[in-house]
């Protein structure tokens, strides 16, 4: 998915390079000035656009999430595409990373809407992101935070907290909520 999403950016990038050069008109015409609106691929009307096509490079996207989250990173490579709603187009979900020992500080769901990027929801749970592919719920989005016990080393949690997430129509609803077992540890 990852060089699917390389190669549309290179296409347009390359598009954007033809139109400018072949212009025709010896009259200049001004350049526009960049908005802080995010961006993406615009279909006509009525079109669904699958969310492989938001530019998740763009400070414009990714800054009000990064806000969100009271700071952390991106990891463009993290990004993972799936049908989370069942509407037959791919939704986004963009984990942002603390960038240190915290792990992941949260994700987001994004689609694209009248052209435009769209948060369906936050995940306002840390520890590690995950998706989760089950023939009986499609995809689902997991999260599972250390809980430690006295002793534990910074590394090992006991217990972990896990919460998922599964699309029920209309919201993100938390279906599961538990303490399980580390069995990493």
């Amino acid at each position: 998915m990852q060089a699917r999403w390389l190669a549309i950016t290179l296409l347009a990038a390359v598009a954007l390079v033809v139109a400018a050069c072949s212009d025709d008109d010896a009259t200049p015409t001004p350049t526009s000035t960049p908005t802080s609106t995010p961006t993406a691929t615009v279909a006509p009307t009525g079109t669904a656009v699958p969310a492989d096509t938001i530019d998740f490079t763009d400070p414009a996207v990714v800054g009000p999430l990064i806000d969100h989250f009271g700071g952390g990173e991106v990891p463009v490579e993290r990004i993972e595409y799936l049908d989370f709603t069942g509407d037959g187009v791919g939704e986004a979900l963009v984990v942002v990373e603390s960038g240190g020992t915290q792990g992941d500080l949260g994700a987001a769901v994004f689609r694209v809407a009248d052209g435009a990027p769209e948060v369906i929801t936050y995940i306002d749970a840390g520890g590690r992101i995950e998706t989760r592919l089950t023939a009986a719920q499609g995809g689902v989005i997991a999260s599972l935070e250390g809980v430690y016990e006295p002793g534990d080393p910074e590394c090992c949690p006991s217990k972990l907290h896990e919460r998922v997430y599964q699309w029920d129509g209309t919201v993100f609803a938390l279906t599961i909520d538990q303490i399980i077992a580390n069995e990493e540890d």
